[in-house]
């Protein structure tokens, strides 16, 4: 079976990098991104500052959707997923995670992506190129996950130094 996830190029100038590591991140909407030090959190922050431009609102890190929290430790995304998923599907979704982790390492991807009514779900995995940042396997496998059991679109975001519009790069093709 052959996977495909779509991939994206995004740009970013060395100001705004400067800028993020300064902690100027007033413009951030993401409570964990903002708290993050020195350049950790840069590339989520311009993979979600993207997609809030087509009117999506995002959450890095502080969301669960294969199980491994308890209910409740992460309220909105908790409230997103039950209302994009259902109750049953979202539940039955989180007990998926104890009957694989201790063979399988499988990562969630870093974005949830959404909009503010819930009517759409999509999982960003964002990769920095300026740090040599790159997709490991449990990370595809997530995303693997999302798109064949959850049906929920998933994408890597490729951010980069430079200037220009967004492009589509090259899809990554999984085989299992």
């Amino acid at each position: 079976m052959k996977i495909s996830i779509p991939t994206r190029i995004i740009y970013f100038n060395k100001e705004e990098l400067d800028n993020w590591v300064m902690g100027n991140r007033e413009n951030c909407q993401d409570p964990y991104c903002k708290k993050l030090s020195g350049s950790k959190g840069f590339g989520e922050y311009i993979a979600g500052r993207y997609f809030e431009s087509f009117g999506y609102e995002w959450i890095h890190h502080d969301y669960n959707l294969f199980g491994g929290n308890k209910l409740g430790k992460y309220p909105k995304a908790e409230a997103i997923f039950r209302s994009y998923f259902g109750d049953d599907r979202y539940e039955k979704g989180r007990g998926f995670y104890p009957n694989f982790s201790p063979f399988i390492r499988i990562e969630e991807p870093d974005l949830l992506v959404y909009k503010p009514d819930y009517s759409e779900v999509l999982f960003v995995e964002c990769k920095r190129m300026d740090t040599k940042d790159k997709l490991r396997v449990s990370q595809i496998k997530g995303l693997a996950l999302l798109k064949l059991l959850f049906d929920c679109p998933v994408e890597v975001i490729e951010i980069v130094e430079g200037y220009g519009e967004a492009e589509k790069g090259e899809p990554l093709v999984w085989e299992l």
